[in-house]
């Protein structure tokens, strides 16, 4: 499909705002890219996928989604036309998708090499600051999401690690294989906090432990995550 039909939108874009269509024309006529399109539902990028291009949204609307523990799944962003993704993966040393991207609506999305890329930042100036810009305020806001997910409760805490342990050894009667400390270190709670919460759980029914834990009600447990 030709870059032609998307100079407008791509002009528009804060990352090649700096380019005249004629420039757009020139400089596409020199770099491996590529235009798909996609239809509602469908799967763009999944986790641990190899990112090795950066993506300009055309036409549509894309949804990135996470699965958690529980199976799970969480609506985190929304993209639309003119936004970008994977400006974060393909120069990472390791460029493996931690999400699934998909179709909200018919979509259109322009794939740039990542060779392409690198020679864009070292030869325009512009679109190097602006990547610069986009990356960082994306580092940002993934530091301040990062603040959210860590203020979950230690009771939260406790019940996603004993589902997703419930789910690995396909058992109600959890292994630990880890003291109590260990276990606290590894949720990133305190001991004594770890053991209040364990002991509340256990007297609402919804576990049994001593030196192994038995879940005694999954779906309330399921509900606490």
């Amino acid at each position: 499909m030709s870059i032609v039909n998307y100079l407008s939108i791509i002009t528009n874009t804060n990352l090649f705002k700096s380019f005249s269509q004629e420039a757009l024309i020139s400089l596409f006529s020199r770099i491996p890219y590529k235009i798909e399109k996609y239809s509602k539902g469908d799967l763009i990028l999944a986790e641990d996928d190899t990112c090795s291009t950066l993506n300009l949204i055309l036409e549509g609307t894309l949804e990135v989604q996470k699965m958690d523990a529980s199976g799970k799944v969480l609506s985190i962003a929304e993209f639309t036309k003119g936004d970008i993704f994977g400006e974060m993966l393909i120069f990472a040393d390791k460029n493996t998708s931690p999400i699934n991207v998909l179709a909200k609506s018919k979509v259109a999305v322009l794939h740039i090499q990542k060779d392409a890329v690198l020679s864009l930042c070292q030869s325009n100036k512009g679109f190097l600051l602006e990547y610069l810009r986009i990356i960082s305020n994306k580092a940002l806001i993934l530091n301040l999401k990062l603040k959210e997910v860590t203020l979950k409760t230690i009771r939260q805490k406790i019940c996603e690690y004993l589902f997703a342990q419930h789910k690995e050894q396909n058992s109600l009667k959890i292994k630990l294989n880890m003291t109590k400390k260990d276990w606290a270190d590894k949720i990133g709670v305190q001991r004594p906090s770890l053991s209040r919460e364990l002991i509340k759980l256990k007297e609402e029914g919804i576990i049994e432990y001593d030196k192994d834990i038995i879940i005694k009600d999954l779906d309330s447990l399921k509900e606490l995550i």
